[in-house]
């Protein structure tokens, strides 16, 4: 089961901690998940490995 899902807000784990919303979640042939982040600003789209991202942080 994956980490995230669609919509959750998520930063980066690295890079000064970028936010954006999860829109997309995908598994691997190897059973690991990616996830499609809308991140904030810039408007382009990432793709992400669990590994390197946080839930943000709710203020």
């Amino acid at each position: 089961m994956s980490k995230f899902a669609i919509g959750d807000k998520v930063d980066r784990a690295t890079d000064d901690h970028e936010s954006g919303v999860v829109i997309a979640v995908f598994s691997t042939d190897d059973g690991n998940f990616r996830y499609a982040v809308d991140t904030e600003g810039y408007g382009t789209l990432q793709f992400l490995t669990e590994e390197k991202l946080v839930v943000h942080p709710c203020y």
